[in-house]
């Protein structure tokens, strides 16, 4: 049986899956080409330090910061922002939507990610931006 953090890993990865028109990844290398419909990319993150409560009684609270990545490219600037946009509307839809991951969370807060442009020569301009993304749950041990 899988971890309770890689329940909610793996419960968050699945959301994400289910956005139509994108290919999901979790915890991959940025690759040489980006799919037409974009990108976004599951970055597992730290879950910090577990917070227990007094004497050691009941379990550790976590407040784990993942990342979510999502690139774009296309060789029109209106059209590459436009899809950027779509899909981060998108993303924030589906985490709006089960912010819980079916219970597997107490809740989680994001913002709205810092963009960035990249161009190689010979290539359509990449835009991207990562979500962080932060979940709070509580496990029964430090490792589970």
């Amino acid at each position: 049986m899988a971890s309770k953090t890689e329940q909610i890993l793996q419960a968050l990865h699945s959301l994400l899956k289910a956005i139509p028109s994108a290919t999901v990844l979790r915890n991959f290398a940025l690759p040489t080409r980006i799919p037409a419909d974009g990108l976004i990319i599951l970055r597992d993150g730290d879950p910090g330090e577990p917070e227990q409560s007094l004497g050691g009684v009941g379990g550790c609270y976590y407040q784990h910061a993942v990342e979510i990545e999502i690139i774009v490219q296309h060789g029109d600037a209106a059209q590459r922002q436009s899809q950027f946009d779509d899909l981060l509307m998108t993303i924030a839809s589906a985490l709006d939507a089960d912010s819980t991951l079916n219970g597997l969370i107490f809740g989680m807060t994001y913002g709205r990610p810092a963009i960035q442009l990249e161009h190689e020569e010979g290539a359509a301009p990449l835009l991207g931006g990562i979500i962080e993304l932060t979940l709070d749950y509580e496990t029964s041990s430090p490792i589970s």
